[in-house]
């Protein structure tokens, strides 16, 4: 076998890069597809938003719930074959093992096929998400400190590409042909991205196969594991001023984001008096674009002025987005082409913030229990939109009197508390940290 042929990830850019984006894909279609082409098609069918909304929310369910399969992964492993390339083949089998599943449905004027696609859907993004936080840790491990930003804005890029092609292509697919033929295409496509997960290993020395020749490398692969030590090394990580200061700032950082979503809708739909079609429209085009652009830029970025610097930026971004659209209430009237530069405007902001801050995260994430750590932190951005959008409904029980314009000046100044936070953290301590604590292991090892 040549030399090329036998190139692993962790010795291949390339190749890491390219199945870490495959990856994320994979990740974005089902969204896509339950959100958009699947609601679509249902209530085409004659059923009512009750009934396509269980479908939806028993879909959307698994990744509320993600946070549990971080201990998981962190404290069972097959080493042997890789830290997580296993758990990736596994939720990626399944994933395509669903989509089959669903492309057995009846009719879809049918209840029964209705709630035979709930559930299906449901069992599929317990495994989107158990891939989800694998391909996270395969990240954490294997990108090199020069290439996280970069490669995280390729992989939020990826991920928006799989919702467009879930929802509007698979939509044109099912227009032209029938719901079956869609879900055969994206399990043809999640069959294909899992060829390459087999094919490619983590670390030269590994197996292949369970029956293959190899055994564990490296210090994480020969180390100790199990839900004990998971816990224990999450408390160790914990432990550092830089670590635990940032899971305040992934709950605070999105904040503006669970203020804003609701507010937006309501000031398209009820104050401009759009349909909820046209703001989907320009949500989904415009809004889109602007995250596309925001999630690739602030990732070249990020790898050439620094995380926190480029996250800054981010935040900064936001805050002016949402001040001056508040300031401009007065106006609010006005045609309609000036308002839909909210949408790529604040979209791409926090776009561009968001890819910081998950590489600022995946370097951090130092101990064995990394995918635990990090897992941590997205479920902490998860726990801030939902305080954002709860925040309003507080603010509106208190009796105060507040318009659309102070509700966008409230988000407008949340994102000022994860920029304090960020003062003074010192990420590049934890990296030296770890980096000297491997040396240690494998020295000790070798003595």
């Amino acid at each position: 076998m040549s030399a090329a042929q036998s190139r692993t990830l962790s010795d291949s850019r390339g190749r890491r890069t390219l199945l870490l984006c495959l990856l994320y894909f994979c990740q974005g279609f089902p969204w896509g597809f339950a959100t958009i082409a699947l609601l679509a098609t249902l209530s085409q069918a004659g059923h009512g938003k009750a009934e396509t909304a269980t479908v939806v929310a028993l879909a959307i369910l698994p990744w509320t719930f993600k946070f549990a399969f971080g201990p998981l992964i962190d404290s069972v492993r097959m080493p042997a074959l890789g830290l997580r390339r296993p758990w990736i083949a596994i939720a990626q089998f399944f994933m395509a093992l669903t989509l089959l599943a669903a492309a057995t449905s009846g009719a879809m004027d049918s209840d029964a096929t209705l709630m035979y696609l709930a559930w299906v859907f449901f069992v599929h993004n317990c495994f989107a998400a158990l891939q989800d936080v694998s391909t996270d840790a395969l990240a954490v491990d294997l990108l090199d400190d020069s290439e996280r930003g970069r490669v995280n804005g390729f992989m939020w890029g990826s991920k928006l590409l799989g919702i467009a092609v879930g929802g509007a292509g698979m939509a044109t697919v099912i227009a032209y042909s029938n719901l079956q033929t869609a879900v055969l295409l994206q399990a043809g496509m999640t069959m294909a991205v899992l060829g390459l997960v087999i094919a490619w290993r983590e670390r030269p020395g590994e197996r292949r196969f369970p029956w293959s020749a190899g055994s564990a490398q490296g210090a994480l692969g020969k180390g100790s594991f199990g839900p004990l030590v998971t816990a224990r090394e999450l408390k160790r990580a914990l432990t550092n001023r830089t670590t635990l200061t940032l899971v305040a700032v992934a709950w605070a950082y999105n904040i503006a984001e669970g203020i804003y979503d609701p507010l937006t809708v309501e000031f398209f739909v009820q104050e401009l008096r759009w349909s909820a079609e046209r703001f989907a429209r320009a949500q989904g085009t415009w809004g889109v674009l602007g995250e596309l652009c925001g999630a690739l830029l602030g990732g070249y970025l990020c790898d050439r002025l620094g995380r926190r610097r480029v996250a800054a930026m981010g935040l900064a971004g936001m805050m002016v987005t949402l001040l001056a659209f508040a300031q401009t209430a007065q106006s609010w009237q006005t045609p309609d082409y000036l308002h839909v530069l909210l949408l790529p405007a604040f979209k791409g902001t926090l776009a561009f913030a968001t890819v910081s801050f998950f590489s600022l995260f995946m370097k951090v994430s130092w101990t064995r229990a990394a995918a635990t750590q990090f897992t941590l932190y997205m479920a902490m951005a998860n726990l801030g939109y939902a305080f954002g959008a709860k925040l309003i409904t507080w603010l509106e029980r208190a009796g105060l009197d507040m318009s659309l314009a102070d509700f966008y000046m409230v988000a407008g100044l949340a994102p000022l508390i994860p920029l304090v936070l960020l003062v003074g953290l010192d990420p590049d301590g934890v990296e030296e940290r770890r980096l000297a604590e491997a040396m240690r292991l494998e020295m000790a090892r070798a003595e």
